[in-house]
């Protein structure tokens, strides 16, 4: 009887659990999905051409599987107009198709003009962008670098520079800003043997800043807008580094595009953050304002510096006995680091 009892305490959970089971009704999550939309990315300045439009279509996008990320717009028909003035015809390039070119040198963008993009697609739809008026930029007043060193446990980022910039936001309320740096800093490899010794162990590869860094002058109007970190330059051996920040006006419009576009880049890719690629811009079709875009086309002027940093206070031996050789690859350093090139960039 015992026995029967126990093995009745066995059972019991056993059928509750299935009994349970049967109850919970399976969620089936939906899968998100969009279709293929039109993305612009250009930008006219006061500086002289070319200017580029880069067009494409969003790749079908699934939660659960997903598709290319962008395919190129082919054989669109695209140009560009000074409101009131001349219109100018782009060229797409031929190993890039995605990049629409404007080569013309006799059209500059000018302050106080307002500039209008226009693509007609292979198929006969046409999309335009809202004028967009080219405000002027103060000047930067200097960019200068300070030294970091790593987090010791963080053995595989380096020491860098902190790029800082300092400018005047002049007093008329209403101006918006945006940076951009890139730059170009030394990096060592193994080499590759060539005869009785080794070639190309030293070279200079491109570093980036963000592009959607952006400040409206509401809390700053008429002050100075000083120590603003622009981007890092990583130190990853000894050698100079050569760094170029540019300062551009924004409209209102384009500074809340861009402030969601960084919005957007810092989330985490949960499953309830919104699609890749999901900001509606400047752009819509011709017939119908309620079909828009997805990117931006805009208008600024351009204040830009450049900065050359030593580099002669690093100690080689140091530096080789605190990396080790976490950031030295294997081979042609111009041919292992992306865009790695032997020479530093000319006349900078």
């Amino acid at each position: 009887m015992s026995a029967i009892f126990r093995s009745a305490r066995t059972v019991l959970p056993f059928c509750l659990f299935l009994f349970f089971l049967g109850c919970v009704d399976e969620v089936q999550l939906p899968s998100r999905s969009v279709e293929s939309r039109l993305v612009v990315e250009g930008l006219v300045t006061n500086e002289k051409p070319p200017y580029t439009v880069k067009l494409t279509f969003t790749g079908e996008y699934n939660s659960l599987i997903y598709g290319q990320a962008e395919i190129p717009v082919n054989g669109a028909d695209v140009s560009i107009t000074e409101i009131g003035g001349r219109t100018v015809k782009l060229v797409q390039d031929a190993l890039t198709p995605a990049y629409y070119w404007m080569y013309d040198s006799t059209f500059t963008g000018k302050t106080g003009k307002s500039y209008q993009l226009k693509i007609t697609l292979p198929g006969g739809a046409t999309y335009i962008s809202e004028p967009e008026l080219l405000s002027p930029v103060a000047e930067i007043d200097r960019i200068y670098a300070e030294y970091r060193q790593r987090d010791d446990a963080k053995i595989d980022e380096p020491d860098h520079y902190e790029i800082l910039l300092d400018t005047k936001d002049p007093a008329t309320q209403g101006n918006y800003y945006r940076w951009s740096g890139y730059g170009y800093v030394p990096r060592l490899s193994t080499g590759e043997p060539i005869g009785m010794g080794f070639c190309c162990k030293w070279c200079w590869v491109p570093v980036y800043g963000s592009r959607s860094d952006v400040l409206s002058d509401v809390l700053v109007n008429g002050n100075s807008i000083s120590r603003r970190h622009i981007m890092t330059s990583p130190v990853y051996y000894v050698g100079r580094h050569y760094l170029e920040v540019r300062q551009y006006s924004l409209t209102k419009p384009a500074y809340q595009f861009w402030v969601k576009f960084e919005e957007q880049r810092k989330r985490n890719g949960s499953l309830f953050d919104p699609l890749p690629a999901s900001i509606e811009g400047n752009v819509h079709r011709e017939d119908d304002p309620n079909v828009l875009a997805l990117g931006y086309f805009g208008s600024s002027a351009v204040s830009k510096r450049r900065l050359t940093i030593p580099g002669d206070t690093l100690n080689a031996a140091r530096l080789e006995i605190k990396y080790g050789d976490v950031f030295v690859k294997d081979g042609n350093c111009q041919l292992i680091y992306s865009q790695g090139q032997l020479n530093p960039p000319a006349n900078w």
